[in-house]
C-alpha cells in the first residue's frame, strides 16, 4: 500500500499530554517533595518559614498560574513563580544561588510523581502512525519546562513516536490560544482543517482547537458531559478507528461534526 493510500495520509493528529497520554502520577508525592526540598534550601540560607505558610504560598502560586494559563492562554514564567514565593516570604531573591536552587526543585518535582502512560496510549500512537497520520504532541507546561518534559517522555518511550513536539513553554503561549493550533498546522505544512486535536480538557483542548479552525476529539474516559457534535471516546483502543472514520468523512462535512458518541 502506498503512503497516499494510507487511511490517515494527509492528516495531522495533535495530542495533548497530561490526562490524555500520561497520568498525573502521585501528585501528592511531588508536592510533598517540592515543599521538603524548598525547606531544605531555605534552611541552608537561614530562612525558616513555617511548613504551613510555605505550603499555602506555594500552592496558591501554582493555582494562580494554572488558572491564568487555562483561562487566558498566557504562558507562566517558571522563574517568576519562584520569585513570587520568595517575595511573599519576604526573602531576598537575589541571594547568590538561592533562586537557582529553588528553580531546580520547582522544575523537577513532577518526576517524583512517576507519571505513566495511560493504558492503550502507546498502542494507539503506533496505530495512528501506521495509518499514515502525522503525530504531534501539543502540551501546556506550567512549572515543568520543555527540557524536563522531553526527558520524561524519552524515559516513557513516547518521545520517538512523534513527528513534532510543541510545548507552550517554547511557544510563549498556551492552549486554548489559537496561535498554538496555527503553529501545529504551519509546521506540518497543512491547512487548519487537516488538523485534528485530541485532548481531555473541554476548554483548552476542545474549545481551543475548534476556535482556531481545527477539528477536535474529546478523550472522555469518565463519560462526562461532552461538547455537542464533538466526537468523544473513553478508551484509547477506540481512537485510531475513530480518526480513520472522521478523516474519511471530511469531503462531506467538517471532521469535528461528522460523528459523535453521544
Amino acid at each position: 500500500m502506498t503512503s497516499s493510500a494510507l487511511p490517515l495520509s494527509g492528516c495531522t493528529v495533535s495530542l495533548d499530554l497530561w490526562g490524555t497520554l500520561i497520568t498525573g502520577g502521585d501528585r501528592q508525592a511531588a508536592a510533598d517533595w517540592r515543599l521538603t526540598e524548598f525547606r531544605r534550601v531555605l534552611d541552608a540560607y537561614g530562612h525558616h518559614p513555617s511548613p504551613e505558610k510555605l505550603s499555602e504560598i506555594v500552592g496558591r502560586t501554582r493555582e494562580d498560574a494554572a488558572h491564568q494559563q487555562r483561562t487566558t492562554g498566557a504562558q507562566p514564567d517558571v522563574e517568576a513563580q519562584v520569585r513570587a514565593v520568595l517575595d511573599e516570604l519576604g526573602i531576598d531573591r537575589d541571594e547568590p544561588d538561592l533562586l537557582k536552587l529553588m528553580l531546580a526543585v520547582h522544575t523537577h518535582a513532577v518526576l517524583r510523581a512517576c507519571p505513566q502512560p495511560i493504558p492503550g496510549a502507546n498502542a494507539a500512537l503506533h496505530a495512528i502512525k501506521a495509518a499514515g497520520g502525522r503525530l504531534v504532541l501539543t502540551s501546556n507546561t506550567l512549572a515543568t519546562p520543555p527540557d524536563v518534559h522531553r526527558l520524561l517522555l524519552s524515559d516513557l518511550g513516547l518521545l520517538e513516536r512523534f513527528d513534532d513536539v510543541l510545548f507552550s513553554g517554547d511557544l510563549g503561549v498556551a492552549k486554548p490560544r489559537p496561535e498554538v493550533f496555527t503553529t501545529i498546522a504551519a509546521r506540518a505544512g497543512m491547512p487548519l482543517d487537516r488538523v485534528v486535536h485530541v485532548g481531555d480538557d473541554p476548554l483548552t483542548d476542545v474549545d481551543g482547537a475548534l476556535g482556531a479552525g481545527c477539528h477536535a476529539v474529546h478523550y472522555n474516559p469518565r463519560r462526562a458531559a461532552a461538547r455537542p457534535h464533538v466526537p468523544d471516546y473513553a478508551d484509547h483502543a477506540e481512537l485510531p478507528a475513530l480518526l480513520v472514520s472522521l478523516h474519511g468523512a471530511t469531503a462531506a462535512e467538517p471532521i469535528s461534526r461528522s460523528a459523535s458518541n453521544d
